[in-house]
């Protein structure tokens, strides 16, 4: 993963290319060039991925002709070594090439021929055994999607993949509905996350518009990931629930922006509040004139703007003192008026 400040933004084009290769690249151009970190797809034989019990998801019914999820994977999957491809395309536009893997022939792939930056770990996938596994025995940092998941669940999960040894994992917060409803997302999870597990947190948005993500980076999200798509009435499974390009370069305006506005724990002042400071606050004012040799009581004093001598805080610096020189009322009192 880049060695950056600020969110880490996947774009998940995932099988939104619709099995072409030109799609692809097409899609790799036009996210690099609104600003992503990471461009990610999926990869995944689907005779290794489903039984034949296997059925397609609710959401998957209406978007795609196909009868099962075997047909539906197979055509919306490029060829392995269209892959390579598309990490050539990625490191040629300076963005990170992502895929996530679904079965074990796919990771081997990933694993060979491809320098991947981060094992990315989808929702479903979080007690596959033998490719957290594999996984846990290499040296990369892990993003772990966990929609679906209990926080008991999530626990195991990242016991399973710290088997042989600590792992860097991010988690993401996650709700699996394509789209996500408001009222589902539920974003302080993402807070209570890195409450009990001390981990890096982030958010995968599958919810239609970016106040999710744009929210979840103000609250500290490291990672967000949001599907994407270059028509949503396009035919497939995740058309209807991704971004189009113009939102998701909103989005990447967003979270830059936001990411400005949080800005350090330190507090500091602009010269033009420190400008304002001396217009909006108040200062010690002579009610009356007051003249030389007069010992100020608290009855000759008032307090009036502007705000560049005495606080009405420091009055006991003003009280008790003789007048060196005569103060005009209504007028600021200032150290050389005194004695």
């Amino acid at each position: 993963m880049k060695d950056k400040q600020g969110c880490y933004i996947i774009a998940e084009v995932g099988p939104n290319h619709n099995g072409s290769l030109e799609v692809a690249l097409k899609y790799v151009e036009a996210l690099a060039a609104i600003g992503v970190d990471a461009v990610k797809f999926q990869m995944g034989n689907p005779l290794n991925s489903y039984s034949l019990d296997a059925f397609k998801a609710n959401y998957q019914e209406g978007r795609d002709k196909t009868k099962s999820p075997i047909e539906m994977s197979k055509r919306y999957q490029l060829p392995f070594q269209d892959h390579i491809k598309l990490y050539e395309k990625c490191k040629e536009l300076g963005v990170d090439y992502s895929c996530s893997a679904f079965e074990m022939d796919s990771l081997n792939f990933l694993w060979d021929n491809i320098p991947m930056p981060f094992f990315k770990i989808p929702s479903g996938e979080i007690f596959t055994l033998d490719m957290v596994d594999f996984m846990a025995q290499k040296d990369l940092p892990i993003i772990l999607s966990t929609g679906m998941s209990t926080f008991e669940e999530i626990e195991k999960g990242i016991a399973l993949f710290e088997a042989r040894g600590p792992k860097d994992i991010t988690i993401l917060h996650c709700v699996s509905s394509y789209p996500a409803s408001p009222e589902d997302i539920n974003l302080n999870v993402m807070l209570e996350l890195r409450k009990r597990f001390g981990r890096n947190v982030g958010y995968s948005d599958h919810m239609l518009g970016n106040e999710a993500s744009i929210a979840a980076v103000a609250l500290g999200a490291t990672v967000v990931e949001k599907h994407v798509t270059f028509d949503k009435n396009d035919e497939g499974p995740d058309h209807q629930a991704s971004a189009t390009i113009e939102e998701f370069a909103d989005l990447v305006k967003a979270i830059r922006k936001v990411e400005t506005l949080m800005g350090t724990n330190e507090k500091i002042f602009t010269e033009k509040e420190i400008g304002i400071k001396k217009v909006a606050r108040k200062s010690i004012v002579a009610k009356t004139d007051l003249p030389v040799g007069h010992i100020i009581t608290q009855e000759d004093l008032c307090y009036k703007r502007p705000g560049f001598g005495y606080l009405p805080t420091e009055q006991d610096q003003v009280i008790g003192k003789k007048v060196s020189t005569t103060i005009e009322g209504n007028r600021v009192i200032r150290p050389e008026h005194l004695a």
